[in-house]
């Protein structure tokens, strides 16, 4: 193999290895098992990973959303999800908006933690019908700040 032949394969070889490397790094999705060895996955950051996590959301029983009370998707928030014993079935740190998660039927208590506040709700997993959990946090970024009083 001439010289020049090598350099513009190792070249292409070197592009193809970046941009594998850069669209791997720019999805965060993350993939996990439950307790009850289910899977569940999170995400959401972006337009396009958001688009992604709609599409995924209908394969699984239980869908988590973590948004401020304006609307504003949410990350960094604490995910954890106990079933009607009160076992943890799952307790991740969410770093996304997006979690779905595959579990059995059956009635479970999922709670979210983000900036110190605490909201719980229960949940009742039927087979063949989804659900759809949201946790709306205030955060300082919808805060309207007061007016000075007139003087």
């Amino acid at each position: 193999m001439n010289g020049s032949l090598m350099r513009g394969l190792l070249g292409f070889g070197l592009v193809a290895a970046l941009t594998a490397v850069s669209s791997f790094a720019a999805e965060s999705i993350v993939e996990g098992r439950t307790a009850q060895d289910r899977r569940y996955i999170a995400g959401g950051i972006g337009l396009d990973e958001s688009e992604k996590m709609k599409a995924e959301a209908g394969d699984f029983p239980l869908t988590i959303t973590v948004a401020s009370k304006s609307g504003a998707y949410l990350a960094d928030s604490r995910i954890r999800i106990e079933d009607a014993r009160g076992t943890a079935v799952l307790d991740t740190k969410l770093e996304a908006p997006y979690l779905l998660v595959d579990l059995a039927p059956g009635k479970y208590k999922v709670e979210a933690t983000l900036q110190g506040q605490r909201q719980t709700r229960s949940v009742d997993i039927a087979a063949k019908l989804p659900a759809k959990v949201v946790f709306s946090f205030d955060v300082a970024g919808d805060r309207v700040p007061e007016s000075a009083p007139a003087k």
